[in-house]
């Protein structure tokens, strides 16, 4: 057997074992009778809405990540900026804080020959544009259910404030990351004391790298600072993209015949519950996230039907698009594997 025979089965293994271990501890506790029974309950054309609606999402996303490796010179296709944002959806909800999201499509995109620069400045204006537009939502959600959500234990409102705090936080650090000339660098310095005292050798070659990527970025975010209608295109387009994932809840309801809730009504709702819980370090937010929809949607579903239509909700926003792009990053990792070698280097 050939050396890349064995790296592909290899790599499809770990993958594979990866992908298991996932599913396991997504799907571990929950009661499979209780979504079948609603899946049997509930109308398909709504459920198949909501799950246009999630497809959309990554749609959105990867056309955003289009527009920003267009903006930093580093044009890519739309059919490999989807790839990019099935990969980021992929390891971000496996990984804590999903924090393995935007490594692995930096990766991916160098794999594709996108300079490490490019690929980080367009991931960096892509994240940023969708905090700022979810901090809006959710503060804009907390006002519209104000009333109810302040007659809730303490525990949802601190929820909300901390995650709110979060994420605004990130935001001011992205943009000081994009406007100051200078954090990024400062950054940089700070990473390579340790980096010296541990790794004396290999410390002046990663001093040397970062002062090159370094003058990448900084072309990078001159791009940026010249084209003022492609970040108004990407806030309007992460806005389409946030509502249409927000409304899966509202698509749910109409499927099992409740219509006691506006659609406005629910995206608000949905809009405050992920912010309470997107910067929570759990991978993919599972328990959280099932536990404040069984809170917060209380009023809104009879008392029979919110366990189906929790299982439901995130069935159509989690856990099928993890299984399919799971599925579709494994065939193409082995794929890949298979057929050509690994880059020498490392972004």
């Amino acid at each position: 057997m050939t050396h890349k025979c064995k790296k592909g089965i290899l790599c499809g293994l770990l993958f594979l074992s990866l992908l298991g271990l996932t599913f396991y501890l997504v799907f571990h506790g929950q009661d499979p009778g209780q979504l079948r029974a609603a899946l049997l309950q509930a109308d398909p054309t709504m459920l198949g809405i909501g799950a246009g609606c999630m497809a959309f999402f990554f749609c959105c996303e990867a056309k955003n990540l289009q527009r920003g490796l267009a903006m930093f010179g580093s044009p890519a296709s739309y059919r490999a900026c989807l790839r990019y944002a099935i990969t980021g959806f992929f390891f971000s909800s496996v990984t804590p804080s999903a924090s393995g999201g935007q490594p692995m499509q930096v990766y991916a995109m160098y794999r594709d020959g996108h300079p490490p620069a490019p690929g980080a400045m367009a991931l960096l204006v892509e994240f940023f544009s969708f905090q700022l537009v979810a901090v809006a939502l959710g503060v804009g959600g907390f006002l519209f259910h104000r009333q109810q959500l302040l007659a809730m234990p303490r525990g949802i409102l601190v929820c909300f404030l901390v995650g709110c705090a979060l994420n605004l936080l990130v935001a001011l650090v992205l943009t000081g990351a994009v406007v100051s000339p200078r954090l990024l660098p400062a950054v940089g310095r700070g990473l390579l004391v340790p980096a010296n005292r541990l790794f004396p050798r290999q410390a002046p070659g990663w001093a040397a790298s970062v002062k090159t990527q370094w003058q990448e970025l900084r072309h990078c975010v001159q791009c940026f600072r010249t084209h003022p209608k492609q970040w108004a295109a990407m806030l309007g387009t992460t806005l389409l993209q946030l509502l249409a994932y927000h409304s899966i809840p509202f698509w749910v309801s109409l499927a099992l015949g409740v219509d006691s809730s506006s659609l406005p009504a629910m995206i608000a709702m949905q809009s405050v519950l992920f912010l309470s819980v997107s910067s929570l370090p759990l991978p993919g937010a599972v328990g959280l996230t099932e536990g404040g929809f069984l809170l917060l949607y209380q009023t809104i579903f009879p008392a029979a039907l919110l366990p189906g239509a929790m299982l439901l909700s995130r069935t159509l926003s989690f856990y099928l698009f993890l299984l399919l792009s799971g599925t579709i990053l494994a065939v193409y990792f082995l794929r890949l594997a298979w057929r050509t070698p690994a880059p020498t280097t490392t972004p």
